[in-house]
């Protein structure tokens, strides 16, 4: 067993004796094809979901230049893609066109249409470590294991991931999440800790547009996290079933 796979095992025995259910542990290679890095300026700043060979999604606050419709030019970006190194390994493409939705505002509702489309400058290479996903086209239902993926800070130490991190959230029922995080909006989709305990399982700074993943679908974009990194509280994502006649409409 090589030191990183031990340092993984110890860490889950570790989080078990806690009381802790859903860290985030890395990703295993091949496992999250869909996955990738936006990267500005050389520098990642969120995730994405690859939907096609030729588009992503990631959160429209990720590119926007000014808390609108206008973004940062897209010759600022690339993606990483069908690795899970944050740093190296996969195909770097830069971006030809960023879409973001002509309804999300920074001062609006936290989360609501917080999306936006990457266009890639050519279409990616497809193959075994780099998938698109299915778009779902129901709601994850409440109560479900809803899984996620990111480089972002870990909540233990406030470092950046150089390796992907996936972890296991509970999804609200819509009314829960409405309640819990005193938000109304019919594209919010929230999941929770499965446990009261310790919550190692979240979002964190750098996880904005990370892929939320029910039975193989791609359900949300994470958005927003309430009240810190391991708050305990539910994380926001925007819940892409409410988008899917945007998304086709700029990608077709």
């Amino acid at each position: 067993m090589g030191p990183v796979r031990s340092l993984s095992v110890c860490l889950l025995l570790l989080l078990v004796t806690l009381g802790v259910e859903s860290a985030r542990l890395p990703a295993d290679v091949g496992s999250l094809p869909h996955t990738i890095s936006l990267r500005r300026n050389g520098q990642h700043v969120c995730g994405a979901a690859l939907i096609n060979a030729k588009w992503a999604l990631t959160a429209a606050h990720c590119v926007s230049l000014s808390g609108g419709q206008q973004s940062y030019p897209p010759r600022s970006y690339t993606v990483r893609c069908g690795s899970i190194q944050r740093l190296v390994g996969g195909q770097l493409l830069p971006l030809s066109q960023i879409i973001i939705h002509k309804n999300y505002s920074s001062s609006g509702s936290p989360g609501a249409n917080d999306l936006a489309l990457l266009e890639l400058q050519t279409p990616v290479t497809l193959n075994t470590n780099t998938q698109p996903i299915a778009l779902a086209e129901e709601r994850a239902p409440a109560g479900s294991q809803v899984s996620f993926a990111g480089w972002g800070s870990s909540a233990i130490d406030g470092s950046p991931s150089h390796a992907l991190q996936v972890a296991t959230r509970v999804s609200l029922s819509k009314e829960e999440c409405d309640t819990t995080l005193y938000l109304e909006q019919e594209d919010l989709l929230c999941l929770s800790p499965s446990t009261e305990d310790t919550d190692l399982s979240g979002l964190c700074s750098g996880d904005a547009g990370a892929p939320a993943v029910y039975n193989n679908q791609l359900v949300g974009i994470g958005s927003f996290f309430a009240g810190g990194c391991g708050s305990g509280q539910p994380d926001g994502y925007v819940d892409v079933t409410q988008h899917l006649d945007w998304i086709t409409e700029n990608t077709a």
